[in-house]
């Protein structure tokens, strides 16, 4: 079901002839394993278009860099820096983008391959369990026993899902049901991190409706199971008093979804279905306390907190990229106009910028913005919501990026960095870093994550929150501390 939920669709990667964990139709070696990070940069030059959706076949693939760590077997021992039981890859500052006006220095943390941590003695060894003071593992998902999301095993490449949703149609508009287990999504509120688990399936295919929403305190630290028996949850979504979460009905692998959106108490209690057929689509959701306004075909639908609130149509309007703050829903159209829209119901009104990947912070609309298509590098952006150009404020580095987050006054956001192909005729590497920057200070952005490139829903399995990034690759979810400036 990764390939439902393709909201990255890049490209999966193995690397070095360990596992990449991925979505795909794992064996027990794929379970056994972890997996694989990247940060490997420099090689040939690649032409200036997106990178493919898809790579399949066997391929050696280099080592890659990550806060925790490559892919390794228990207790095998690895043979350079970043790799179990070997030295930490130190961190530091690094110039990029020169010669750019992205130029800009960027923070890197000592680190290992991801999946392993960083001691004090500065040793690579498998990331504890929390409540360990470093990076630690808060959740180890169940998976089903046919391996589930733990990928191929050896090098092999598991293969990538096409992108985008289905909106509205027949069943010949839906995808398929593809098996898979284990964390397909995550997020958090002030207080809390949340994720779903999609739950197992017996030896015959049938889903065991187990899937679950689970919630962890950041205050205390306490594990709890918010809702369970959720058919093929998939999708989540927040309100400060619910969450919402779309489910694909758990038909048999290789039927057609069932969608639909449910709601959830945040205090706990049952699920209620919202709409039925409706599927995430790509930022499509976003909430004004606590009420809700998501995306559905040509259709932005709004519903209140109350225990008897039924959704209703907000806006018949073609909407993506939502966001809101006190006073108003802001979003894109299909041509990147922004809009906003009151609250209280009145007609929208165009911002008068052109705009796709966007966020608010205070007075300010701030967006992102590569310098070209050939990941030289990129800059974070501001306008004023009263109206007015784009100024740049920060330089980003190098590398395309994306997926920008506010946190109170800081922001996360990810960037892939320019693909390294791998040996003659070879494919490309895509890789995937987690950057953190604050709104205030001239302090450098901080590289808290390096990992591969998936080209699945597991390369956004990460959040962010005033102490910690949060991030899973698809089997456990990881607890890795904010550094200090």
């Amino acid at each position: 079901m990764r390939k439902w939920l393709l909201w990255a669709a890049l490209m999966a990667v193995a690397c070095n002839g360990k596992l990449t964990v991925n979505g795909g139709n794992g064996g027990a070696a794929g379970a056994a394993v972890g997996s694989a990070g990247g940060s490997v940069r420099g090689g040939a030059e690649t032409p200036d278009e997106d990178p493919p959706p898809l790579v399949q076949g066997n391929t050696a693939w280099p080592p890659m860099e990550g806060i925790a760590g490559a892919a390794y077997i228990a207790g095998v021992g690895g043979t350079g820096p970043g790799e179990i039981g070997q030295n930490c890859i130190p961190g530091g500052l690094v110039s990029e983008a020169v010669g750019s006006p992205a130029k800009a220095q960027i923070r890197t943390l000592d680190r290992c391959y991801e999946g392993l941590a960083c001691t004090a003695e500065g040793k690579c060894v498998p990331a504890p369990d929390c409540p360990d003071s470093g990076l630690c593992v808060l959740r180890r998902a169940a998976l089903s026993g046919s391996g589930g999301s733990g990928g191929a095993p050896g090098a092999n490449m598991p293969s990538a899902g096409t992108p985008g949703f289905a909106t509205g149609g027949g069943p010949e508009a839906l995808p398929a049901v593809y098996e898979e287990s284990g964390v397909v999504a995550l997020t958090a509120s002030d207080s809390h991190v949340y994720w779903l688990e999609y739950g197992t399936r017996d030896a015959l295919g049938n889903h065991q409706h187990d899937g679950a929403l689970m919630s962890y305190s950041i205050g205390d630290g306490a594990t709890t199971t918010v809702a369970t028996g959720l058919a093929g949850p998939m999708g989540l979504e927040l309100t400060e008093s619910h969450a919402y979460v779309y489910i694909d009905g758990a038909p048999l692998i290789g039927a057609w979804i069932q969608p639909q959106l449910l709601r959830v108490p945040l205090a706990g209690g049952d699920a209620e279905l919202v709409q039925a057929g409706t599927q995430p689509q790509h930022a499509g959701f976003t909430a004004a306390g606590g009420k809700a306004f998501w995306t559905a075909g040509a259709t932005v639908y709004s519903m209140l907190s109350d225990s008897n609130a039924v959704p209703t149509a907000f806006l018949t309007v073609d909407a993506k990229n939502l966001n809101s703050d006190a006073t108003d829903l802001y979003y894109a159209t299909p041509g990147n106009d922004l809009m906003r829209a009151p609250l209280t119901g009145a007609e929208p009104s165009a911002v008068g910028l052109s705009v796709e990947n966007f966020a608010l912070h205070d007075d300010g609309i701030f967006a992102l913005e590569s310098i070209d298509t050939s990941y030289t590098g990129g800059l974070l952006s501001r306008a004023p919501k009263s109206g007015g150009a784009f100024q740049r404020v920060r330089a980003l580095g190098a590398g395309r990026p994306n997926h920008l987050k506010v946190v109170v006054d800081r922001y996360f956001l990810d960037v892939i960095p320019k693909p390294v192909q791998i040996g003659n005729g070879q494919p490309f590497a895509y890789k995937m870093h987690v950057m953190m920057a604050g709104f205030v200070g001239t302090a450098p952005p901080i590289r808290l994550l390096e990992r591969a490139v998936r080209g699945s829903v597991v390369d956004r399995l990460w959040v962010g929150t005033a102490g910690a990034l949060y991030w899973s690759e698809g089997q456990a979810i990881y607890r890795q501390p904010l550094p200090t400036p």
